[in-house]
């Protein structure tokens, strides 16, 4: 495309957007029962809270199926291979002292044993990072073969900010990422220490994310790592103690670049009796064409974390907003632009997809399954808002690219501000699917309605934070306003809107704070 078409194109997508698009207006016809219909039934005790594998799980990846079809989209199911592992029974000793599970500990044994033991030396080893980005090395040339390692969670910059990226959590000090370093290393074992400022989220969140089945994709178990969970700080302070060993010390070596994994000194046996499955479950994927070859990915995933047998009363986490509300904004896109085929320059596909909340295997797959040099942006949905009207929006990630700055126009164009999310410190852009995207090079946001609303409360806020994320009390409330769902869906049309008539790509910009999948192993 030369300029000067590119600049026409611009200023006729800008004077559509000032008046009011078809696209738009198809928003604003779209009826409150539309906009509940997805989240109600995804979120029914029907399906059992989606879980990748499950009855409910399959229930969910049917009815998008059928609703992607029922608009006309060429769809399909995109199928691939998990392990499944759940812990019926966890005995840990440390040093002579038993903890209790899951009150202490929690965690899954990914080997196909019924009954396993395994023990290792105990070693602290910082915050088990190891990248040239911030020239820090936690684990030196030490030979952690076989070793238990206790790791924190976060990263240096928490404490010190004049390091990584001060108090925004990076990508390095995601618990995923410890997973994988220590994978890396050749340890046994990986104990990540709990503690609610640092994970960014209660204990009983841990417990209930960790207590189920935890699901794998197979290359990613392709290592000598056989067991990985968390224990809670308070536990492990008293256990230390009881060694004469100073945890906050310990913290305090941890700070310097200079640090060393330390042996504590005692052993960690874990035995126990575990229950494992291979399984196979499936992204729904749905396109629209357009002329150019490239597409815009939108995603939104479909999974939760099933029913959990062991608790009294409600057992189900029905998972309404997470993800169900995200869900609706991607079909709801996708109804708005079902009428469109033929008239794009990019193509769009909606991505319906599995087992984010086991650590976003579905995009995961799927992005490592796709023609990345094909995929213009990717505009994901997670946990969308469900209340009232909000005076803001906000695209997570979205300084890393020119795709914050498109954002930031298209909500000026609809009358909102753009704000930056309050809880964007705690590393929100490496916890849902954008993030496999990202590491592909693919500029991606998770796009939403903000947390501004003329009330003054925060609804977004309060829900990750003490409020129902992750737990039995994440169901459908016929009573939600949804405009602040309305206004996303609103904001994405915008957004697309904006892509078809661009001259040029996304790009990114600045230096990234983390890894290509080709630079960290992946």
């Amino acid at each position: 495309m030369n300029r000067i078409t590119g600049m026409l194109l611009s200023l006729l997508l800008l004077a559509a957007m000032a008046g009011g698009s078809d696209l738009q207006d198809r928003c604003a016809g779209l009826t409150r029962g539309q906009l509940q219909s997805v989240i109600e039934f995804l979120s029914a005790d029907a399906l059992e809270g989606r879980a990748p594998g499950t009855r409910g799980g399959e229930l969910a990846e049917n009815y998008m199926y059928s609703l992607f079809k029922q608009l006309g989209l060429d769809t399909r199911f995109q199928p691939f291979a998990l392990h499944g592992f759940r812990l019926d029974s966890l005995a840990m000793t440390a040093g002579g002292r038993s903890l209790a599970f899951p009150g202490e500990v929690v965690g899954s044994y990914v080997r196909a044993e019924k009954e396993f033991s395994l023990e290792g030396d105990a070693v602290f080893a910082g915050f088990g990072i190891r990248t040239p980005l911030w020239q820090w090395d936690d684990y030196k040339d030490a030979d952690l073969r076989g070793k238990v390692l206790l790791v924190r969670v976060n990263d240096p910059g928490m404490f010190d900010a004049r390091v990584f990226e001060g108090s925004a959590l990076t990508y390095f000090g995601r618990w995923t990422y410890k997973i994988e370093e220590a994978a890396r290393t050749g340890a046994a074992a990986i104990l990540l220490i709990h503690t609610t400022p640092s994970a960014g989220y209660d204990w009983q969140v841990v417990r209930n994310s960790w207590s189920g089945e935890e699901l794998f994709l197979p290359a990613s178990l392709d290592n000598g790592l056989k067991f990985r969970g968390w224990i809670s700080e308070a536990s492990l302070r008293s256990l230390l103690a009881e060694r004469k060993i100073d945890l906050e010390r310990l913290y305090r070596r941890s700070l310097r670049r200079s640090f060393r994994p330390v042996d504590l000194g005692f052993k960690v046996r874990f035995s126990g009796r575990n229950a494992f499955r291979d399984l196979e479950t499936r992204n729904v994927v749905a396109e629209i064409p357009g002329r150019s070859g490239k597409s815009i990915v939108l995603s939104a995933h479909i999974d939760h974390l099933g029913r959990d047998e062991s608790l009294s009363g409600d057992q189900v986490f029905n998972g309404a907003i997470d993800n169900g509300s995200a869900v609706a904004a991607l079909a709801m896109v996708a109804k708005v632009f079902a009428a469109s085929a033929g008239e794009l320059r990019h193509g769009l596909t909606f991505l319906a997809c599995q087992g984010e909340e086991a650590g976003l295997l579905g995009s995961r797959h799927f992005v490592a399954n796709s023609d990345r040099a094909r995929i213009l942006a990717n505009i994901n949905f997670e946990s969308t808002p469900v209340w009232e009207a909000s005076l803001d929006a906000f695209a997570e990630g979205g300084h890393y690219s020119t795709l914050g700055e498109m954002v930031r126009q298209v909500a000026a164009a609809q009358g909102l501000g753009y704000s930056r999310f309050t809880l964007a410190d705690q590393g929100l852009f490496f916890r849902s699917d954008q993030f496999p995207f990202a590491q592909a090079g693919i500029p991606a946001i998770w796009l939403s309605a903000g947390e501004k609303s003329a009330s003054g409360r925060n609804h977004i806020a309060a829900f990750f934070k003490g409020g129902a994320y992750h737990t039995v009390k994440d169901e459908f409330d016929p009573n939600w306003e949804l405009a602040a769902l309305r206004q996303t869906i609103q904001l994405a049309v915008g957004l697309i809107e904006r892509l078809q008539a661009a001259a040029e790509a996304p790009r990114w910009q600045g230096r990234l704070p983390f890894p290509l999948a080709t630079e960290s192993g992946d």
